[in-house]
């Protein structure tokens, strides 16, 4: 059983973690809008703003995500592991950052981009798995928290393989839309990080 105590973070760290939870989840909508009008899979994809919505908003959730990451870092300062994942943490959102930052100005394009910032994506998600682990190792973490955190953690690898595979259908097969499909459940796990960091947030 899981008896940690209280979040202890003071009320503006708190705030930005809603804030970067509530961003990140608009964002994700956003995303889904983008995926269903837009039709990136087809010959001919139809222009809209929802993707550059979704990447701005992307710069905003991650750049509120850095003192969380710092908070929690301090937090758990006696163990050594959470500290080797703050910093993981924290240029895993720095490298999310500026990439997105670099795409919206146009400075990168998209098929350069795409691929470091998922990887940056997904390790931050694994902070989120780690700092929760380290959370319930430190009992400093309710146990809300810690849940929805590992959960991150666990379906992370599924979601990985499910988008690889769509990928490798793509490619191989010619079937243009296996790679949105495959790329459902990492869409639940986009939902799952800010609704964490939200949850986060709303613990006193």
């Amino acid at each position: 059983m899981n008896t940690a105590i209280l979040l202890p973070l003071p009320a503006p760290v708190r705030w930005s973690a809603a804030a970067s939870g509530v961003i990140g989840l608009i964002a994700n909508a956003f995303l889904i809008l983008f995926l269903v009008t837009a039709q990136p899979w087809t010959d001919a994809p139809d222009d809209g703003w929802f993707g550059w919505a979704n990447d701005v908003l992307i710069v905003v959730q991650f750049a509120a995500l850095l003192p969380v990451i710092l908070a929690l870092g301090r937090l758990m300062a006696g163990d050594v592991r959470a500290r080797a994942w703050t910093w993981i943490g924290l240029a895993a959102a720095v490298a999310v950052i500026i990439l997105q930052v670099l795409l919206v100005t146009g400075t990168l394009p998209f098929a350069t981009q795409i691929v470091p910032v998922s990887v940056s994506v997904v390790v931050a998600m694994c902070w989120a798995g780690a700092i929760s682990t380290a959370g319930t190792r430190t009992r400093t973490l309710p146990a809300t928290v810690t849940r929805l955190g590992r959960t991150n953690l666990i379906i992370l690898p599924i979601a990985v393989v499910a988008y690889g595979v769509g990928a490798l259908v793509t490619g191989v097969l010619d079937v243009p839309w296996a790679w949105a499909a495959g790329g459902i459940p990492g869409v639940v796990l986009w939902t799952l990080f800010p609704a964490w960091t939200l949850l986060l947030g709303l613990k006193r």
